[in-house]
C-alpha cells in the first residue's frame, strides 16, 4: 500500500525543516546531500519554509573544490515566534522567554513566593501577560508555553505533587481559557533530562536527577523521553533508601526525598543551627569552612544519593547520569563524591556531571518541549 503523496510531502517538509534547524546553516545542495532528496524537490520545500517565514537566507557559503558559483545559505528564523517557559518550584517562579533555536530573549526570576492553587492561574495570568506584552511582531507570535511542575503529570494532567497543592488542579486548562497559544505540563526533572540530552547529541540514554523540594530524574532512553505506563518513570525521590525510615508525602516511609532533597537539608540545617533565615549559600559556605553540622548533612546528602545513582544505573544503564541543584553547583566535585560511594560494578563506565545549562536547565527543558511540538521536528537541538 502507498503512502498518499500529500504525506509523503509532510514527513520531506518535516526532515528538511529539521536538518536546517539543527545543522544550519547550509546550502540546499547539502540539504540534498544530508537528506538524500533531489535537489529540486529540496528547492521546493525550501521554497515553501521561506514563503512560511520559517527559515531564511542567510549569506553566501564557500563554493566547492571544484569551484562554481558560491551556495546561498539556509537557517531557522529564530525571530519568527516565541516561547514561552516557567518553573513553578515550591517557593519560588522562574520564567524565560525564547526565540525559536532556544536562546534567551528574556529571563525573570520571582523567588521567596508562596506557591498555592487558589492564588496560582491569577499569578500566572499576570506573570505571562507582563513577560510577554514588549515582545516585537512576528510571524507567529507566541508558539506555546511548557510549565514544569514539580510532580507527577501524564498526559498534561497534574497526577501527584508533594511539594504544593496542585494534585488534580487542572492547571493547564484554566490558563488555556485566557491564552490562545498550546499550553503543555511537564515534570521538572523530565524536562531537565530533555535539555542535557538536547545540549549533548551523544547522550543516548541518560538519567537527569533534579534535586530542590523533593527529588526526581528525568530517564532517557535510545533519544527518547521515558515516562513509564502513567508518568511515575523516574520518581527515584520515592524510592526506598531506609526500612521503616522518614514518613514522605507520598505515604510510604524511608523514601529517598526524606533525606536528600534540598528543601528537607536546608530546613534540617535551619534548625540545627536556629537560623531560620539560611539559605542553601549558607550551608555552602558553612560546609566549606568544614563546619560539622553542615559537613554532616551534606555527607548524608550524598551517601543517600549514590544509592539512588547506583540503582539508576543498574536499572537504565545510561552513558550519563547529570545532576541539578544548587548544592550541587555549588560543591566543585559534587558528582565525583557520588561516584567515589558507587561500587566498582556501576563506577565502571559511567559519567556522572553537573547539568550542562546551569540553573536554567529546565527551563530550557521547556523550550524544547515548546518548540519542537510547534515546528514538528522529531529532534531539537540546543546549540548555543
Amino acid at each position: 500500500m502507498f503512502a498518499n503523496r500529500i504525506g509523503i510531502r509532510e514527513t520531506n517538509e518535516r526532515t528538511v525543516l529539521s536538518v536546517i534547524v539543527n545543522d544550519g546553516p547550509l546550502s540546499r545542495a547539502k540539504l540534498s546531500e544530508k537528506i538524500g532528496l533531489n535537489k529540486a524537490s529540496v528547492s521546493a520545500i525550501v521554497k515553501k519554509l521561506i514563503e512560511q517565514k520559517l527559515i531564511k537566507e542567510v549569506g553566501i557559503g564557500e563554493s566547492t573544490i571544484q569551484g562554481g558559483r558560491k551556495p546561498i545559505m539556509l537557517e531557522l528564523n529564530k525571530a519568527a515566534g516565541f516561547a514561552v517557559s516557567i518553573d513553578i518550584g515550591y517557593d519560588y517562579i522562574d520564567t524565560m522567554i525564547h526565540y525559536l533555536d532556544g536562546t534567551i530573549r528574556k529571563r525573570k526570576l520571582l523567588p521567596f513566593r508562596t506557591i498555592e492553587k487558589t492564588t496560582i492561574t491569577a499569578e500566572l495570568i499576570t506573570i505571562i501577560e507582563e513577560i510577554t506584552e514588549k515582545l516585537p511582531k512576528s510571524p507567529f507570535g507566541i508558539v506555546g508555553m511548557t510549565i514544569a511542575i514539580h510532580g507527577v503529570i501524564h498526559n498534561n494532567q497534574i497526577v501527584f505533587t508533594p511539594a504544593y497543592d496542585f494534585t488534580d488542579f487542572p492547571l493547564a486548562e484554566e490558563l488555556a481559557a485566557h491564552f490562545d497559544f498550546p499550553i503543555f505540563l511537564e515534570n521538572e526533572a523530565n524536562l531537565f533530562a530533555l535539555s542535557e540530552h538536547a545540549k549533548n547529541s551523544s547522550y543516548h540514554n541518560l538519567v537527569g536527577i533534579s534535586i530542590h523540594a523533593g527529588v526526581g530524574a528525568g530517564i532517557i532512553m535510545n533519544d527518547a523521553l521515558y515516562t513509564g505506563e502513567n508518568g511515575l518513570s523516574g520518581e527515584i525521590g520515592h524510592m526506598i533508601v531506609q526500612v521503616n525510615g522518614n514518613h514522605c508525602t507520598c505515604g510510604g516511609n524511608g523514601c529517598l526525598e526524606t533525606y536528600s532533597s534540598e528543601k528537607v537539608i536546608l530546613d534540617t540545617y535551619r534548625d540545627l543551627t536556629q537560623n531560620p533565615e539560611a539559605i542553601i549559600p549558607d550551608l555552602y559556605r558553612a560546609y566549606a569552612a568544614n563546619d560539622p553540622i553542615a559537613t554532616k548533612l551534606l555527607g548524608d546528602m550524598i551517601d543517600y544519593l549514590s544509592i539512588a545513582v547506583h540503582n539508576a544505573i543498574t536499572l537504565y544503564n545510561p552513558k550519563v547520569i547529570a545532576i541539578h541543584s544548587e548544592i550541587s553547583r555549588l560543591i566543585p566535585d559534587f558528582p565525583e563524591k557520588i561516584k567515589q560511594k558507587l561500587p566498582h560494578l556501576t563506577a565502571k563506565n559511567i559519567e556522572i556531571k553537573k547539568a550542562s545549562l546551569g540553573e536554567e536547565s529546565i527551563l530550557f527543558g521547556a523550550a524544547v518541549v515548546t518548540i519542537s511540538n510547534f515546528l514538528e521536528v522529531p529532534r531539537f537541538e540546543l546549540k548555543n
